[in-house]
């Protein structure tokens, strides 16, 4: 009966109490989480591929179907599934919270308080100062278009 011989990398891993395969979806976790991190959707798609590796590595115990394996993973990944996620979740539109939720929104407005101060709304809780290229009164509504810092720019709505 022929003896093994073990090398000091499969001494070591067993020491641990890990198998190669092991490795793969360690690094899998790790890619996964480092997407949160970096834009582009790119990690996670290696992430998944690591995952599919380290199945192919556990069925076959072979280094080299893993390797076909997350790289068959990959490219299926990168030119099937990537471009349907970004499509989907990465697109050109303004996020609909925060400032970006204030545009289009009407406002009506008010004259400052101070002596010759600028024009001023309310919008929410909050007191704006307004800016606009077009002559406005008091009591004039205004359609939100652009939200500068703590300034509000608007155009006037024609009834």
């Amino acid at each position: 009966m022929p003896t093994r011989v073990i090398c000091k990398r499969e001494k070591f891993m067993g020491s641990i109490g890990l198998e190669f395969w092991h490795l793969w979806l360690i690094l899998g976790a790790m890619l996964l989480t480092a997407e949160i991190f970096v834009p582009g959707f790119v990690l996670a798609g290696l992430g998944v591929a690591a995952f599919v590796a380290g199945f192919a590595h556990f069925a076959s115990d072979s280094l080299g179907w893993a390797m076909l394996a997350f790289s068959v993973a990959s490219l299926v990944f990168f030119f099937g599934i990537r471009p349907l996620a970004v499509r989907t979740f990465m697109d050109d539109k303004p996020s609909p919270f925060g400032v970006n939720a204030m545009i289009g929104k009407r406002v009506v407005i008010s004259d400052s308080p101070d002596l010759g101060g600028g024009m001023q709304t309310h919008f929410r809780d909050t007191l704006w100062s307004v800016q606009s290229d077009d002559d406005l009164m008091e009591g004039d509504e205004a359609e939100i278009i652009e939200v500068k810092s703590t300034v509000l720019v608007v155009k006037r709505i024609n009834h």
